[in-house]
């Protein structure tokens, strides 16, 4: 995406060319934001700390052009998982063997995903942090060390990434645990927020059962039909649960 800048009242404001982790989190965080009479201003405001005020009283056309710009950095298709990646020159790679995570990373990252629906968010950067760091040793392409885990270098590390990663590298990660669970996500023609909000709860269900899920996928006995059955009951049975809860 080449560099866009736009004037309101003698201040000049650049579009982000991604949708970083701390932005993402900020847009679905806002109640209403993509109702039609909000959408527009405020996703502008999110993403460039240009005034509502200002926003508001700019040409209609303009701000059409900007939201069209910005929109292009949502995700829509199904995340692709990414090993390892470069940022501000330090190459960073996804957590190689999970058989061999150590309890504090494992704790970690469980009393994370394990949040509130509502809180989950705030924590998607210290989550992509645990999941990906810097790359110490690399044999191949998709055969590296990272480096241990440690939590004096986590928060550091999380903070650049809320601000600079790509969204897509995060949601990718997350896909990583549901590869397996994609009849539960249903891709039609439908819209741009749909299609979001599914492939979070998408995210979120395959972690709720990530254990019955690796339980599953390590029965060698089961065939095609077996695991579909399996998982279809896993999702009425999260469902079911769910609701209950809510009741």
């Amino acid at each position: 995406m080449n560099k866009i800048t736009f004037k309101l009242n003698g201040t000049e404001y650049t579009l982000p060319s991604i949708l970083s982790i701390g932005n993402y989190a900020k847009i679905f965080k806002v109640n209403g934001l993509f109702e039609d009479d909000y959408f527009a201003v405020k996703l502008i405001n999110i993403m460039t700390g240009a005034d509502m005020k200002a926003l508001d009283e700019a040409p209609r056309d303009e701000i059409q052009y900007l939201t069209n710009e910005l929109i292009k950095l949502i995700p829509v298709e199904k995340p692709t998982f990414t090993d390892r990646f470069t940022l501000d020159g330090v190459e960073y790679g996804f957590i190689p063997e999970w058989k061999k995570m150590s309890f504090g990373e494992f704790a970690d990252l469980d009393t994370l995903m394990t949040k509130k629906q509502d809180e989950i968010l705030d924590y998607y950067h210290i989550i992509t942090a645990i999941l990906y760091r810097p790359i110490i040793k690399s044999k191949s392409k998709h055969n590296f060390q990272i480096e241990k885990y440690n939590q004096d270098t986590l928060y550091e590390r999380a903070e650049i990434f809320k601000e600079k990663l790509d969204i897509e590298v995060a949601l990718g990660a997350q896909f990583f645990f549901i590869k397996f669970a994609e009849n539960y996500l249903n891709y039609t023609p439908i819209s741009l927020i749909q299609k979001i909000k599914m492939e979070w709860n998408g995210i979120k269900f395959a972690w709720r059962n990530r254990k019955k899920l690796w339980t599953l996928l390590l029965k060698k006995d089961l065939d095609g039909l077996q695991f579909s059955i399996e998982l279809q009951m896993m999702i009425l049975e999260d469902t079911m649960r769910l609701s209950q809860k809510e009741l």
